[in-house]
């Protein structure tokens, strides 16, 4: 059986003793009626001397029987279930079987800023992205070191998702992360989720609470972008079917290490600047923040800009620039030190 509603499909394996084997099946108008317990399944007769080729599924349960037709012949059967596995289909998972019981799950709406494009003066982000149409209908992150993909995968978007405007505008993707409990470098689920205007991170609808399909147990929940530094809860926190509300943007909530996140005013943002994404923001020297933007515009054009959904664009405006006014380099330089800029900032993760 495939899902947890609607026709329930299984395999049926019809011999009919002392015929031999032929390809194919030829069926009778005649359906024979098998009962197991509560399961009711019907499978046609297969006469004129034919008989289905021979399967062998792995199989969870299995039962059958056998009868005698007019005329002497003599069918078994078997129905079987497949053992699957069930499948992660954005946002939630096709269960198989009807031995299963429905998934486990627990929720989290976490509240974040992003330095990049945080706007002081109103309080929450630019939606610059969404209105230049550039946000991806697909999750742009996929399995790897930086953002491993646990139990999850794939999410994608409808297009009316970014048609929404005002504080729950899309801004961008986040990567959030549920971690071991008894060990918080072990990530053991993760989702991709929408950050919207105002801080919220939600569903790929853009609108419920991001539910994960896992246990109810304590975890450290992280928030990765892919080009601003992480963060996650310096403590556990007990999740359920029903979400738990997690105010990153508010010094109240402790985060893992030091300088986890940068205030701006009264509230805290993740740090811009990890354009390269491997969790250091960097100005100078081999492997750094900085080049990688002055070689999108053009190495001997930086004063070019170019337009699209890049992690070199820092203040995430949809437009990558390296010199002038609202430049993508110069954040990167505020927050390693102006006046020291050969240092770096790491990421505060375990």
């Amino acid at each position: 059986m495939i899902g947890t509603g609607g026709p329930k499909r299984f395999i049926c394996v019809i011999r009919i003793h002392g015929v031999p084997p032929l390809n194919g099946w030829i069926p009778h108008p005649t359906p024979v009626t098998m009962i197991r317990s509560f399961l009711a399944c019907t499978c046609f007769a297969v006469l004129a001397c034919v008989q289905g080729q021979s399967i062998s599924p792995s199989v969870i349960g299995d039962g059958g029987a056998s009868t005698v037709l007019p005329g002497g012949q003599v069918v078994s059967w078997t129905v079987s279930e497949t053992v699957t596995e069930a499948t992660y289909v954005n946002g939630g998972w096709v269960t198989p079987g009807f031995h299963q019981s429905q998934p486990q799950t627990v929720a989290v709406f976490p509240k974040v800023f992003l330095e990049g494009p945080f706007v002081s003066g109103s309080g929450d982000m630019s939606d610059g992205l969404r209105t230049a149409g550039l946000i991806p209908l697909i999750s742009p992150y996929i399995s790897g070191p930086q953002f491993p993909q646990m139990n999850s995968g794939g999410e994608f978007i409808a297009p009316s998702v970014l048609a929404t405007t005002g504080n729950n505008a899309i801004v961008d993707w986040v990567h959030v992360q549920l971690r071991n409990g008894a060990n918080s470098s072990q990530i053991q689920y993760t989702r991709s989720g929408l950050l919207q205007r105002d801080g919220d991170i939600v569903e790929v609808d853009g609108i419920n609470q991001l539910t994960f399909i896992a246990p109810g147990a304590n975890y450290y929940v992280a928030i990765l972008h892919r080009n601003h530094l992480a963060v996650m809860s310096a403590n556990t926190i007990n999740l359920g079917p029903l979400g738990v509300p997690m105010n990153f943007t508010s010094p109240v909530l402790a985060t893992y290490g030091t300088s986890a996140q940068k205030t701006i005013g009264p509230v805290l943002a993740l740090w811009a600047g990890d354009v390269s994404g491997d969790g250091t923001i960097k100005y100078t020297g081999s492997s750094n923040d900085r080049d990688p933007i002055l070689v999108t515009v053009g190495s001997t054009t930086p004063n070019n800009t170019i337009a699209g959904y890049s992690s070199r664009d820092v203040n995430m405006n949809g437009v990558v620039k390296y010199t002038g006014t609202g430049n993508d380099r110069d954040p990167i330089l505020v927050n390693v030190g102006s006046t020291t800029p050969n240092n770096t900032r790491v990421r505060q993760l375990p």
